[in-house]
């Protein structure tokens, strides 16, 4: 055995355990987002996010964005009302805001400036932003449409509004089928194409968020009145809460990973597995998640949370996932495999002439 045969054998001992390493994480919480007036939402993959504030004793509301444990005021259009509604990986935002007249305008706000996306596109009640800066809004004409290089496209049908928008351009469409009765449909925009997603059970669903490979989660009411949250991978759909009274799904990632609400717990939903985020935070803290709302490619989740008895509420919570480490057990494996190794390698240091 050579020095190359030991570091492979360190190699594989180390691979061995690389899955031991890589168990599910827990999460430690940041200081609450805001307060009681004030909510977090807009999680990008750098972990930071919008908060907006609101009450109903101050005629103003404004928002901000958070790098912890900086904050970056937005501003506004003139008026008092300013909310954000989404942010992208360029810390790039959308959002309305009112005007010195109090109409409320679409603007998009970048490094300290903010531009009116209604009086210069036409555009209304804003949803989303992707990296590369395509914008999904309102048309003046009330149907859905995405801003991209200066250029407004509107799509079909009538009466349709703009929802979640992915890397590649997709858009989640929510419309109402007049022809069958009202009723609510979605549909994914993607390359010109409005495809509708296919019932469940029966029943339309209601596409909440898109991830970049086009899967979707949301709600679907059954017959017997009661919403489950659902994840379509393009192929077919699983109901996340089959046992559950209500449910919604909130937002996916690039994982697969779904966060939202069922029956007034937040929920997770990693690898087949539906987990409530408050066993993945620690016991002692005095903190009660009753909704997670929001979820990153790093795995960092937004979720609304009150004190443990559940009567004072903070506002909204960032939970960031704790690398798993080996157990005590694996870690004297590791020793062990590492001591034979240093064992072996003075052996063939002794042996050459």
């Amino acid at each position: 055995m050579n020095r190359h045969v030991c570091r492979a054998g360190l190699a594989a001992l180390l691979a061995m355990l690389a899955p031991i390493a890589a168990a599910v994480p827990e999460y430690f919480s940041t200081s609450p987002a805001g307060s009681k007036y004030a909510s977090a939402l807009a999680l990008n993959n750098q972990g930071h996010f919008a908060v907006n504030s609101y009450g109903p004793e101050t005629p103003y509301q404004g928002a901000g964005i958070i790098r912890s444990p900086f904050g970056e005021p937005v501003g506004g259009l003139g008026g008092y009302v300013t909310q954000v509604r989404a942010l992208n990986d360029l810390d790039e935002a959308v959002g309305i805001s009112t005007t010195g007249t109090g109409e409320a305008h679409s603007f998009f706000y970048s490094d300290g400036r903010m531009v009116d996306l209604t009086t210069r596109y036409g555009l209304q009640d804003v949803r989303d932003i992707n990296n590369r800066g395509k914008i999904a809004a309102r048309s003046a004409d009330f149907r859905a449409a995405i801003l991209r290089d200066g250029v407004v496209h509107v799509l079909e049908p009538d009466n349709s509004g703009a929802g979640d928008l992915n890397e590649r351009g997709e858009l989640l469409v929510g419309y109402y089928d007049y022809d069958n009765g009202y009723v609510p449909r979605t549909a994914v925009y993607s390359d010109g194409v409005l495809s509708e997603l296919p019932l469940f059970g029966g029943k339309p669903v209601i596409g909440q968020a898109i991830n970049d490979a086009g899967w979707v989660t949301g709600s679907v009411t059954g017959a017997n009145g009661r919403t489950h949250a659902f994840l379509w991978d393009g192929d077919t759909f699983t109901n996340l809460t089959p046992w559950a009274a209500n449910s919604f799904g909130y937002d996916i990632n690039n994982r697969g990973q779904v966060v939202g609400v069922t029956d007034g717990r937040p929920f997770l939903y990693a690898d087949g597995e539906l987990i409530d985020p408050n066993t993945l935070i620690d016991p002692g803290a005095d903190l009660l998640l009753v909704s997670a709302d929001e979820i990153n490619d790093r795995g960092q989740i937004l979720a609304h949370s009150c004190d443990r008895t559940g009567v004072f509420c903070y506002g909204s919570t960032l939970l960031t996932p704790v690398p798993g480490v080996p157990e005590p057990a694996h870690f004297a494996m590791l020793a062990m495999g590492l001591a034979l190794l240093r064992v072996q390698g003075r052996r063939v240091a002794a042996s050459r002439p």
